[in-house]
């Protein structure tokens, strides 16, 4: 049996350690990837506001929804331009809980309700003078539908005390572009911009300069 020494032997050894420590290393590398199949598999994953969703059948009850800092309020956003590459319509489900209401706004796109539960009050201003000025008050209600017209400024109102209004909510010229006015007094040209308006901010976090 052949026994080594001196500098063979040396190097054999560090041979031998080299290899267990490579051992070592990629039985450690097997670990971290076992645990993090693990915990893509266990984990909850955290649903996206911006799905980008282009299938053909979508169920309404798990899409995303949100009241995006609103007490009161719910946003689902059945098909949109930057979510599911509409070009001409935007579809929404909006729900309004007792008293709660719309900011006062106005935006250059059609607008079509129709109301699916509830009851509530259009409030509907100016857009032919300086400033929205005293608005109509319009009772709307369960099976009605309204339309707003273009760029005059509008509220919608929960006036009911005890049941929610549920409206589908249909816009022109995607993503919509909102300007809202802090009461009815606010001229036309002090109106402020919003955009991306709230729910569109995860699907286009870069503002655009055309109005």
């Amino acid at each position: 049996m052949e026994t080594r020494t001196g500098p063979t032997a040396a190097v054999a050894a560090a041979a031998g350690g080299h290899g267990a420590h490579l051992a070592c290393a990629g039985r450690g590398a097997l670990l971290l990837a076992l645990v993090a199949v693990a915990a893509a598999v266990f984990l909850p994953v955290t649903e996206s506001s911006c799905p980008r969703d282009n299938s053909l059948v979508k169920d309404v009850s798990k899409m995303y929804q949100s009241n995006y800092g609103r007490e009161g309020f719910s946003h689902i956003t059945i098909a949109g331009a930057l979510a599911h590459g509409m070009k001409e319509v935007e579809v929404w489900l909006q729900t309004f809980g007792p008293g709660q209401r719309t900011p006062i706004h106005r935006h250059s796109c059609e607008e079509v309700f129709v109301v699916l539960k509830g009851k509530g009050t259009l409030l509907l201003g100016s857009s032919s003078m300086k400033y929205p000025g005293q608005p109509q008050e319009i009772p709307v209600f369960k099976n009605s539908t309204f339309s707003v017209p273009v760029n005059d400024p509008h509220q919608v109102w929960n006036s009911d005390e005890h049941e929610d209004l549920q409206v589908l909510v249909i816009i022109s010229r995607p993503p919509v572009k909102i300007f809202t006015y802090d009461d009815w007094s606010v001229p036309h040209t002090a109106a402020k911009l919003k955009f991306p308006y709230f729910w569109d901010e995860d699907c286009l976090p870069a503002p655009k300069d055309e109005l």
